[in-house]
């Protein structure tokens, strides 16, 4: 009887680094599986200003640093400081600002299944899709300040 074996699965590391931003906002992707995903979410002002669900993602938001409002889909407002967070169900409307007077640092994490991997599942109330970069999100491109960095104890970047 033949014995099937499987490959071992590999660890990975990261930092949480990033840039201070003089306008806009940024993510970085720092690790990712088939099931969970690990970013950086930057902002000097504004945020993910369209509300919208992620249809196939549990997801939570950890802030490091700064002040941020989550609003659900009446306006409902929760604001949070650093070392609060928030998880958001899949489904679950929401849209977040930053509240704060500098800016405002959170650590973002996803989960889905492997069987919905790929599919869009960023929706606007009405079920159409929209992007996080979408122009109806209001993003604005990340502006970096030269030399001033958060977190790997404020070490020069190094990507």
């Amino acid at each position: 009887m033949a014995t099937e074996t499987k490959a071992s699965p590999k660890t990975s590391t990261f930092s949480i680094e990033g840039p201070y931003l003089s306008a806009g906002r940024v993510n970085i992707d720092l690790a990712r599986t088939d099931l969970l995903s690990l970013s950086l979410k930057i902002n000097a002002e504004g945020g993910e200003n369209a509300v919208h669900a992620h249809t196939a993602e549990d997801h939570s938001f950890i802030v490091l640093e700064g002040e941020v409002t989550f609003y659900d889909e009446h306006g409902e407002g929760k604001t949070l400081g650093a070392y609060e967070g928030i998880m958001i169900p899949k489904g679950a409307y929401y849209r977040y600002l930053n509240t704060g007077e500098r800016n405002l640092f959170m650590l973002r994490v996803g989960a889905r299944r492997e069987a919905e991997a790929g599919k869009p599942s960023r929706h606007k109330p009405d079920g159409s899709p929209i992007l996080g970069d979408d122009v109806e999100n209001f993003h604005i491109d990340g502006v970096p300040i030269p030399g001033k960095s958060f977190g790997n104890k404020g070490a020069p970047l190094t990507h």
